[in-house]
């Protein structure tokens, strides 16, 4: 596999950085903190912090029970990856690539996130084809959406992605909706019994991962997010100079939470298959924290250091979930597996405390990792 790392130092006149924005990073980085043991952390405090309640956030909902913040993680990790890719590949246009070149670089991407999934929790490792998941990962659904996001970035403007969003977003209601399958009835949002599980299961067969996530007829929800995301990088990038994109970002949040709402009358808000109206709700959320993180770090100078800790997390945010995602030894992730006999003696001290002390000195320990390499301008990329 073939990963780029980039060096700021390295880089010279002719081959321009892609341009860093404050706030996709610090959002970026507020998410996978949550991911890569924040989330554990405020579990492990929640009976100091916020009992039930914590918890029940930092857990995923039952089918077809309102969404937590735990569940908002995925979305909000893909939504990032199309809030990045107009800078991207902006940049493609300043170093004058060709589109071959650029289609090169697309496929190879698509094609490590999909390794880079199974590898996570495909069970790849394994080298045994019978235990193996081809699609099981949020690296996957990212390889999805950007697939359809870049495509659309590399051969048409501004119109073909708000179309090409769209058509997503209402091909993948109509084919739920309406589309019957083996001997069950169309629109059935049902557990294990549903157009897009039924998809998954006929065409993976012993590769399908056995949960009732899906992914395959789901590409298109991945794609539509995507291009959401899409466009709230058009934003940042053409009204960045001023409040306006605050509140573009703002009303087009307010609009898809309203539309995924009145949807949800129609199509109920899933995670698990990630229907249309889910979608819609999710973007809302997305565009909002955005919103919030644009003003709070684009639009306010003397605020943007206070960013810092996010965008080390940020900067380095598939380092940080390979690390900590990827099984290692004995049940544990790679990096539980290097932090546990370092701290693990010590915390055990702590008594009740102690799940929560070694769950901080975990983090902290990543942190100062990403410190390290932030500082040196390393950044991994796929």
């Amino acid at each position: 596999m073939n990963f780029c790392i980039l060096c700021a130092n390295s880089n010279s006149p002719m081959q321009p950085t892609p341009p860093r924005i404050i706030s996709i990073d610090a959002l970026r980085g507020a998410d996978i903190l949550l991911l890569c043991g924040g989330a554990s952390l405020l579990c492990s405090l929640s009976p100091w912090l916020g009992g039930e309640c914590l918890r029940h956030q930092l857990t995923h909902a039952d089918w077809g029970q309102p969404l937590t913040c735990w569940d908002m993680v995925m979305p909000l990790f893909i939504f990032i990856v199309g809030a990045g890719m107009p800078f991207a590949f902006a940049s493609y246009r300043v170093r004058e690539y060709s589109r071959g070149h650029v289609l090169w670089r697309i496929t190879r991407r698509c094609v490590l996130l999909f390794i880079l999934g199974m590898l996570v929790q495909g069970n790849l490792t394994s080298a045994d084809p019978a235990k193996m998941s081809l699609f099981c990962n949020t690296l996957q659904a990212i390889a999805e959406g950007y697939l359809i996001a870049a495509l659309c970035l590399l051969f048409g403007g501004l119109r073909v992605q708000i179309i090409t969003c769209l058509l997503c977003l209402s091909l993948y209601w109509i084919a739920l909706r309406f589309i019957p399958y083996a001997t069950s009835p169309p629109g059935l949002f049902l557990p294990r019994d549903n157009l897009a599980y039924y998809i998954d299961c006929s065409l993976q067969g012993h590769w399908q991962d056995g949960t009732p996530y899906t992914w395959i007829l789901t590409s298109l929800a991945f794609g539509a997010l995507t291009l959401l995301g899409v466009l709230a990088g058009q934003m940042l990038r053409h009204l960045s100079h001023g409040i306006p994109c605050f509140f573009a970002m703002a009303g087009a949040g307010l609009f898809c939470l309203l539309a995924g709402h009145l949807l949800s009358y129609d199509t109920p808000i899933i995670k698990h298959i990630y229907t249309t109206s889910m979608v819609l709700w999710a973007a809302g959320w997305c565009f909002l924290l955005l919103a919030l993180f644009h003003l709070a770090f684009d639009l306010t100078p003397a605020s943007s250091r206070l960013s810092t800790p996010l965008r080390v997390f940020g900067c380095n945010a598939i380092l940080a979930y390979l690390l900590t995602q990827t099984p290692g030894l004995n049940g544990l992730s790679l990096w539980q597996g290097f932090c546990a006999p370092l701290f693990g003696p010590l915390c055990s001290h702590a008594d009740s405390a102690a799940t929560a002390a070694e769950h901080f000195c975990a983090l902290t320990a990543l942190f100062v990792l990403l410190l390290f390499l932030f500082r040196h301008r390393i950044f991994l990329r796929v």
